[in-house]
């Protein structure tokens, strides 16, 4: 009896799904969203934000990877 209760159980634990997978967006645009946190001047930010956002475009598909990933 115990040996079968064991058994139920071991078989259910093997096959848990794993669960839905969220995605962290917080690599998307991080550059643009960090200048856009900044503590300056607005006429510094104002000439950032091309730069960053060129450069964050650039690195959109690694930061969708690190999204799915982490």
């Amino acid at each position: 009896m115990v040996f079968c209760l064991a058994a139920i159980l071991a078989s259910q634990t093997a096959f848990v799904r794993p669960s839905r997978a969220e995605f962290n967006d917080e690599y998307v645009f991080a550059t643009t969203r960090s200048v856009n946190n900044l503590d300056a001047n607005p006429a510094l930010k104002v000439t950032l934000f091309p730069l960053t956002i060129v450069l964050d475009t650039l690195m959109l598909p690694f930061a969708v990877i690190a999204g799915f990933v982490t």
